[in-house]
């Protein structure tokens, strides 16, 4: 298949297995109760190595790592040592933790046979997956909760000098998940992963508008890749109905959720990018995420951050889309900032931060001029229809969303992440500024209604109430 192929060509989801062959780094992964019993014959089946090192935090060592030092033992695999890292305050997806861990590696015995083992949620992943990566290791992952879509793609999501950023590194080369240990997780954790999972409809709706506007000239808007589509879009509804109650402890569920984000991993190593999975919603998550976003003095969790996001790329999306007769028109006194006005206005958004100068280099690589932005207005407006059917059809009603992500124990109220209703609107301008990757509020600035729909959205007695 190409690119150049119908992106509605799997009708249904694909399965599991069918997702791992599309996936070229992540060898197996064993999802089933006491997955972690094969760990030692997985071994020498996807790596050649003298011996393994574990990293985990204070409570994932007790969830899972303390079980898999007992197996490994057990099996007379060589442990060469075991880093834990402490369990509060909370750790963080910093590059700092990368640096300790690309030194402490080489100074442990065995090495460069070593097998790296990550046992723990996102952050322990994430962490080793990018120092084993810079390191040339291959290693293992023992998820002990069921809260992100980052186990399995090709890339670390972390914090680089104030700047979110996800590192290129390969995806753990195996995987053993319990679903019954991870069912043992926080219920926080948990919906954590479900609104991260919720998050794919945002995905979705915007690579619909991104293919469009890349057609006509939009930088960082490819088509759509039509295996991504399939594995990620197809059967995403009903993984959200099998996975709803998995914060409430229900094995299936959980089993169903994170079967769910491993695939969306899976689309990510197969495209070796993140369009498949993410869109204007993790805009908001990743802006929040660079000012150190805190509710109760403890970081709010991504999947967390990302289900208000979702929350309020639809509210922007459903507003933009309202009238079936076209969209909405610009205010009579708009007039597009040239480009050292643009800069400016994006200087000033992020005066003091530490991703001042990187932000400002990404939106100056996507400010597009006059003559392709007039070629996207005016393609929007001819097929309005066909364009706002899709858009619509792939979306799941605001009070819908909100109900579902209500009953997957997720957040729904900026209160209940720190944040203010205006500051989560007022997010919007910055979250449109910080990636080169088209969607809703990239097309909605092209065509100077931004701040309308902002307004709207504000005066609105439904959405983020």
């Amino acid at each position: 298949m190409n690119q150049g192929e119908s992106p509605e060509i799997h009708k249904t989801a694909l399965s599991l297995e069918d997702c791992l062959k599309y996936a070229d780094e992540t060898k197996e992964l064993v999802l089933k109760k006491d997955a972690l019993a094969e760990i030692p014959s997985l071994l020498p089946k996807y790596f050649n190595a003298d011996s393994v090192c574990l990293i985990a935090d204070v409570n994932t060592f007790k969830a899972a790592g303390q079980e898999v030092k007992g197996i490994l033992g057990g099996a007379g695999v060589k442990i060469a040592d075991v880093h834990i890292f402490p369990g509060e305050p909370r750790l963080h997806a910093d590059y700092n933790h990368v640096i300790f861990l690309k030194k402490w590696f080489p100074s442990l015995p065995g090495f460069p046979a070593l097998v790296p083992i990550a046992v723990g949620s996102g952050t322990i992943n994430d962490l080793v997956k990018c120092a084993s990566a810079e390191l040339k290791l291959p290693y293992l992952c023992v998820p002990t909760a069921s809260s992100v879509d980052g186990y399995t793609p090709n890339g670390a999501a972390l914090l680089t000098g104030g700047f979110k950023q996800t590192l290129p590194c390969p995806a753990p080369r195996v995987l053993t998940a319990d679903p019954e240990l991870m069912a043992r997780a926080p219920a926080w954790l948990t919906s954590s992963g479900f609104g991260d999972l919720a998050s794919k409809i945002i995905s979705g709706s915007d690579w619909i508008i991104a293919e469009k506007a890349g057609a006509l000239g939009a930088p960082g808007a490819p088509a759509r890749n039509p295996i991504a589509w399939g594995m990620v879009q197809n059967g995403l509804a009903e993984a959200l109905k099998g996975s709803v109650n998995a914060a409430r402890g229900d094995g299936e569920a959980v089993k169903t959720l994170f079967q769910s984000l491993a695939i969306t991993g899976f689309a990510m190593q197969y495209m070796k990018n993140s369009w498949p999975v993410s869109g204007s919603e993790h805009l908001f998550s990743h802006t929040w995420e660079m000012e150190d976003l805190l509710f109760n003095g403890a970081p709010v969790t991504h999947g967390h951050k990302v289900a208000i996001g979702t929350l309020a790329a639809t509210a922007f999306t459903e507003i933009f889309f309202a009238d079936p007769k076209g969209p909405p028109e610009s205010p009579k006194s708009y007039r597009r900032p040239n480009r050292e006005g643009r800069r400016a206005e994006v200087s000033a958004a992020f005066k003091g931060s530490q991703a001042h100068d990187s932000i400002a280099a990404t939106a100056m690589e996507k400010f597009m001029e006059e003559k392709t932005v007039a070629a996207i207005k005016a393609a929007f407006r001819d097929t309005w229809k066909e364009i706002r059917d899709m858009v619509l059809g792939r979306l799941l009603p605001y009070g819908e969303l909100k109900a579902l992500l209500a009953d997957g124990e997720c957040p729904v109220r900026p209160e209940s992440i720190g944040l203010s209703r205006d500051e989560v609107i007022a997010t919007a301008r910055r979250a449109q500024m910080i990636r080169n990757k088209y969607n809703i509020l990239d097309l909605s600035w092209d065509m100077g209604t931004f701040e309308a729909v902002l307004e709207t959205m504000d005066k609105s007695g439904i959405y983020l109430r």
